[in-house]
């Protein structure tokens, strides 16, 4: 695919599915406690997912743009660029420090966004790194 965008996407559709069965399996009693198990469950799963894919959009384009400045070809390319942007937005990401150094009962939390964070760059960014040809 030529449009960045658009392979980023469909690389966010992954990177949905991985993010809601990831925050399903480690957090079932946050997700209970904060959506609870009704019509608002289904709501939440859209929204999540709606935004990975739109998220996965913004950094495909963003992958286009930089793409001759990653070491790699093809799927490794997508996997280095996705665990950059991993540890840049880990490591600056306000809400996870906040709960780390503020609130420590609530740092398992933190730690479940991190590692899912983690697992859907894992798989988003050789699927990027495969459907995008320039």
């Amino acid at each position: 695919m030529k449009s960045g965008l658009f392979a980023g996407a469909v690389a966010g559709v992954v990177g949905a599915i991985v993010a809601l069965t990831s925050t399903y399996l480690q957090l079932p009693a946050v997700v209970q406690a904060t959506i609870g198990l009704n019509a608002g469950t289904m709501d939440w799963f859209v929204r999540q997912g709606g935004l990975n894919i739109i998220w996965g959009a913004v950094f495909g384009w963003i992958f286009s743009r930089v793409y001759s400045l990653i070491p790699g070809s093809g799927a490794m390319r997508g996997l280095y660029f996705s665990l950059m942007v991993w540890a840049f937005f880990i490591g600056l990401y306000p809400v996870s420090f906040y709960l780390l150094v503020y609130d420590p009962p609530l740092i398992p939390m933190a730690m479940g966004w991190g590692i899912t964070g983690f697992l859907v760059r894992l798989f988003y960014g050789p699927v990027l790194g495969y459907l995008y040809k320039k």
